[in-house]
């Protein structure tokens, strides 16, 4: 229920919601009648209520006479009697500014201002004047008490309210605000009764029928008793705006849509051009799903009242199920840059954000509530269903468990408690509740879940078999037949993802993770111009969605685009939502891959001119301020990061970094040590405390790290994988093997450890042990190929190439995109001139196109192919990439010999002589040109 309503009693009924629009009349003079006639006339009109005809004779009168402040102020009393509130308070104020008598001008002004929404305004100029006329001033102040109440200050409301009781104790609309007032306190009983006391005075009273009416709708839940009250506010007043909405909200929640549609019909005979009355024909149109319709009556109404917070809801539902995401994204971002505690406008654009794939930001958006004590169990089920999208089940449970303390009968709290057995172990009892939800719920959030827990565990099959329920339940929800995409993707069914992802189009033309599965798919299939044209085709429809221009931009990077478009793409992402980090993230990332830290800068510097709290664009320019040599500048910008946010680390670890740059290893341990007060088990901040730590000879300390990290994450490697590496730093090869195995007694299946712990026995030289721990492992984990990776450095490490041929080629057949593997296999076919080496290296190139060394052993199994012409190519391209690094030279020079390119050798040759001992193939060096 709305706390204040209409700020005194008007000629009409006014708006609660201060809904505004001009809809002024054109009109003409009435010619050869003096302004004293027209006057008399347009008085007799309003006497009459015929407000319409009045307009018409005051305005040919102002033509005549437009100085005069008494044709102003009728104008303005004729245009609020004709639902005009708007210019009604344009020519109020001429009216006053033209000396009009305060008395009278003000109360109807105030009205105005408060139809038009203009409470900060009324309050301002109006709050605290005074009328020497009592009855002028208990209307004033009862509008300013509603203006109170709508910027939500009760105690000036109260007191406003108070002063309109002092100057006429009795006045009805003020005590009507009072018992509002007590109705907003939750003490309904008292309310009513002071509503019965006003009514017994005043039975004509139509604002206190108005809320007898809404108290019986809304706290005693009676809809039948409430639409006699609502009735009767009409019979008194046929104009009452929030009798008629009130009525029509009934219709509504009944689901009544002939019904609603006759009562906007009845509305519209009083109020044809009332915003309120454009306001419900936009909620009917959205209802009946006429969104072309109900667009026309919102952009009609934002015109009207840009500022308005239900107008522009009511738009970004209509844009959103329109499927005009960005534009719905917008509107809710904007009710909320009004209004911050808007708990509706969060939800529907976390919801916007789910649809645009975007759960991170659906999460940020949600977060003021997540951290309130007024959530309710559908914030936190929305929070979740980002966490699914996230494939972070984990952390969606533990939402689903908060709310479980709100609303227990809830499916989806259900879902969270099933969920809890997943994690203690027990999935047959987990899927079991969980089927058990998904049979008896209609929505599909067990299904979700289901689906999430299924993916995590690897099993496809089960999951394709939770989402078929899922789109039996929900046939037209893109999300549904999106997600059974998803899963035919996992399994590599392409075919049957592509299907999935076309007909959540077809549901949802605007659904971006469709797009954007559609578009990964045409990458895999090497069409990458098809994925172009979707995102094209996207942005001929929605040409400021910011996420397309951002698509086409790494679409294009992928594609040999060069760093000018895809930087120009980026641009147009950034005029396209100014207001966004991520692609300036991104068009900044550009800039530092390619080493251009002056224009990474200056995209840097006008990021956080348009985002100056934005703690990612900061640590963006305080890494180029690192990266350019500017230490002092990046100090000072990761120490503003920590003034906007004390909790954090990241800023602290930046700063870490330039301590140990400098060699100011006592303020960088400080650092690190604050991060880790801050949040004691992060890694990064352990990481580099453990190096420093080591770097001034203190292994004891590093190794209580370690130890505290195997204690804090027990079900990780990583503190078992640091006392290893620190052993081994010590040159105690002993104790780094007796780490490796402690973690492996914990952590049986991890392949790093058991990796780590076959490197180590072969540098004890302990060949055998290291062989049967290499048998053992690969008979009981046969897929494992990480383990099977190392196997093979570790033969080409002992000069056997053929055993490391025949490991690498397994490893390359069940992971053929392992880059690494793919150019350690073309060189050791290479090396033992076998063919077919070359195609192996260009498959590792596509896959890491900018590595120096993988082009450099491209280029040689091309030499050793004979395709010298290729080979030169690409080694100049290596040397391009890496020019100090002088093996690519030496075999640069190699090629330029083989293909008789003389010059080209003697200069490379000439430069790696200048290095002297500081190139240690000196030898190879001298022989290659002696022989030019």
């Amino acid at each position: 229920m709305k706390l204040f309503q209409d700020a005194a009693r008007p000629a009409v009924s006014v708006l609660p919601l201060a809904l505004v629009l001009a809809l002024t009349l054109g009109v003409s003079g009435c010619g050869k009648d003096s302004p004293a006639s027209l006057l008399a006339s347009g008085k007799q009109y309003l006497e009459k209520r015929e407000a319409s005809s009045a307009v018409i004779q005051f305005k040919a009168a102002l033509q005549q006479t437009p100085q005069s402040g008494e044709t102003r102020f009728l104008l303005g009393r004729a245009l609020m009697e004709n639902s005009d509130p708007v210019s009604a308070a344009v020519e109020l104020s001429k009216a006053l500014d033209l000396r009009h008598p305060e008395a009278e001008v003000l109360p109807l002004l105030a009205r105005a201002m408060l139809l038009i929404g203009d409470n900060k305004k009324l309050t301002n100029l109006y709050g605290a004047v005074e009328l020497p006329d009592k009855a002028a001033l208990a209307s004033l102040k009862s509008s300013v008490a509603s203006a109170w109440g709508a910027l939500g200050d009760r105690a000036k409301t109260e007191a406003a309210v108070q002063a309109a009781l002092t100057a006429v104790p009795d006045y009805g609309p003020a005590l009507v605000l009072r018992a509002r007032i007590v109705a907003g306190a939750g003490d309904f009983a008292s309310a009513l009764a002071l509503v019965e006391q006003v009514l017994a005075k005043d039975p004509g009273l139509y604002e206190a029928w108005n809320l007898k009416g809404e108290i019986l709708l809304l706290a005693k839940n009676d809809p039948k008793a409430a639409e006699l009250a609502f009735r009767k506010t009409i019979d008194i007043e046929k104009a009452h705006l929030a009798a008629h909405t009130s009525l029509i909200g009934i219709r509504m929640r009944e689901r009544d849509v002939p019904g609603m549609k006759k009562q906007v019909q009845e509305l519209k005979g009083v109020l044809p051009r009332h915003p309120q009355t454009v306001f419900v024909e936009a909620q009917l149109a959205f209802l009946e799903r006429d969104y072309k319709k109900a667009r026309e009556f919102s952009q009609l109404l934002l015109r009207g009242a840009p500022d308005n917070v239900t107008v522009i809801l009511l738009a970004g539902a209509i844009e959103g199920q329109s499927g005009s995401l960005v534009q719905a994204e917008t509107h809710f971002s904007k009710a909320l840059q009004i209004n911050p505690n808007l708990m509706l406008a969060r939800r529907n654009l976390a919801h916007a954000y789910l649809r645009m794939g975007q759960p991170e930001k659906a999460l940020h958006a949600l977060q003021p509530l997540l951290e309130g004590d007024e959530a309710s169990a559908e914030i936190f089920a929305v929070a979740a269903d980002a966490h699914l999208q996230m494939n972070e089940p984990v952390k969606a449970e533990a939402l689903f468990v908060r709310a479980s303390k709100i609303d227990p009968t809830d499916p989806r709290v259900r879902t969270a408690l099933a969920l809890t057995h997943l994690t203690r172990g027990d999935a047959a009892l987990a899927f079991s509740e969980l089927e058990r939800v998904a049979a008896e719920d209609k929505g599909t959030y067990a299904e979700m879940a289901i689906v999430s827990a299924r993916l995590k565990r690897n099993e496809n099959d089960a999951a394709l078999k939770a989402v078929h329920s899922m789109v039996s339940k929900q046939p037209d929800s893109a999300l549904a037949v999106n997600t059974r995409g998803r899963i035919h993707m996992a399994r590599k069914d392409y075919p049957a993802a592509r299907l999935d992802f076309d007909k959540a189009l077809v549901l949802d033309k605007s659904f971006f993770p469709a797009i954007t599965s559609l578009a990964a798919l045409d990458m895999v299939e090497k069409k990458p111009e098809q994925a172009i044209k979707r995102f094209e085709d996207l942005l001929k429809t929605e040409p400021n969605n910011h996420q397309a221009y951002m698509a086409l931009a790494e679409i294009r990077g992928r594609s040999g685009a060069g760093r000018d478009e895809v930087a120009k793409l980026l641009l147009e992402s950034i005029k396209a939502a100014p207001s966004e980090a991520a692609p300036r993230l991104m068009l900044i990332e550009i800039h530092l891959k390619a080493k251009n830290l002056k224009e990474a800068m200056a995209a840097a510097q006008d990021a956080v001119a348009a985002m100056p709290n934005d703690v990612n664009v900061l640590d963006a320019l305080g890494r180029i301020q690192m990266e350019a040599g500017n230490q002092q500048q990046a100090t000072g910008t990761f120490r503003r990061l920590i003034n906007l946010d004390p909790k954090a680390t990241l800023p602290l670890l930046r700063l870490a970094d330039i301590y140990t740059a400098t060699r100011d290893r006592k303020s960088a341990q400080a650092s690190l040590t604050r991060a880790l007060e801050l949040q004691p088990d992060l890694e990064p901040a352990q990481r580099a405390l453990l190096q420093l730590l080591m770097a001034d000879n203190r292994p004891r300390e590093a190794l209580d790290i370690a130890k505290r990290m195997q204690r804090q994450r027990p079900g990780d490697a990583v503190g078992y994988l640091f006392e290893g590496t620190i052993q081994q730093r010590l040159k105690a090869p002993d104790a780094a093997i007796t780490a490796y195995r402690s973690g492996l007694k914990e952590l049986p299946a991890n392949s790093e450890l058991a990796t780590r712990l076959h490197r180590a026995l072969i540098s004890a030289g302990r060949a055998p042990e290291a062989a049967r721990h290499a048998t053992a492992w690969t008979t009981d984990h046969p897929d494992d190929m990480l383990f099977e990776y190392q196997l093979a450095t570790a033969a080409i490490s002992m000069g056997d190439l053929p055993q490391a041929e025949t490991r690498l080629k397994k490893v390359v057949e069940r992971a053929p995109d392992n880059a690494l593997a793919l150019n350690n296999l073309a060189w050791t076919m290479t090396v033992l001139g076998k063919p077919g080496a070359a195609a192996h290296a260009e498959r590792a190139v596509g896959l890491l196109p900018n590595r120096p060394t993988l082009i450099d052993t491209f280029a040689m199994a091309l030499l050793a192919e004979g395709n010298v012409a290729r080979a030169l190519e690409m080694q100049k391209k290596a040397v391009e990439l890496a020019p100090d690094d002088l093996n690519l030279r030496l075999n640069l020079a190699k090629i330029a010999i083989k293909g008789g390119d003389k010059i080209l050798a003697r200069t490379e040759l000439d430069r790696l002589a200048k290095e002297g001992k500081r190139f240690a193939l000196q030898d190879q060096v001298a022989s290659m040109s002696k022989s030019l």
